[in-house]
């Protein structure tokens, strides 16, 4: 008796996401991970993975649900990743961070955005990101903050980050950022560091 394979409706192919996210309110955590990774490929399913990510409990399928959304990538998913950092749980705040680290360029106007937040701390977690930008990326954004930035705890955590990866391009606005904060002993020692770095850094690839 030949085999009768049954046949894979239209209906049936687009009812296949709708079900997944369903599945993402599951009692069952590896029901909704393994939901959210299913996802992963579908661009019209990230407001649906936010939203579930606001609510999720469980660790393993946050990272899902972070993994999915970066998948899935663009600026949307940059917008609806931003929000996170804001929040009071520290699991999200770190997700959101490490995903907009990976979405680079597709997270260039939310950054820029959060870089002139009001509120400093979310500000000094938006330099974070840039750490693991590429140089082209980073570097003005850095300059920006040693040229303009007011508040002396978000210049020092750019310096941080321009002590790790910093290039010559910095070294200007280093200097004048020592000239602005020259009453503050702790970030003058900072960027003497980070420039030292930087010349020893320019010096080995020389």
């Amino acid at each position: 008796m030949p085999l009768i394979r049954s046949a894979i409706t239209p209906e049936a192919t687009a009812e296949a996401p709708e079900l997944r996210r369903d599945q993402l309110a599951s009692h069952d955590a590896d029901e909704r991970r393994r939901a959210a990774r299913a996802l992963s490929g579908d661009p019209a399913a990230a407001s649906v993975l936010a939203e579930r990510l606001a609510e999720e409990p469980d660790p393993r399928v946050r990272d899902a649900l972070f993994g999915s959304l970066t998948d899935i990538g663009g600026t949307r998913a940059a917008e609806l990743l931003a929000p996170f950092i804001r929040s009071d749980d520290a699991g999200l705040r770190g997700g959101a961070i490490e995903a907009l680290k990976h979405l680079e360029s597709d997270a260039v106007s939310v950054l820029d955005a959060l870089m002139s937040d009001p509120d400093t701390d979310v500000r000094i977690l938006a330099i974070e990101i840039t750490r693991a930008w590429p140089g082209d990326l980073a570097m003005p954004r850095l300059r920006r903050v040693f040229e303009h930035e007011p508040h002396v705890n978000v210049c020092a955590a750019a310096v941080d980050v321009a002590t790790e990866v910093g290039t010559n391009e910095l070294l200007a606005a280093l200097g004048g950022l020592r000239v602005r904060f020259a009453s503050e002993p702790f970030l003058v020692f900072a960027v003497d560091i980070a420039c030292d770095r930087i010349h020893g850094n320019d010096e080995q690839g020389s």
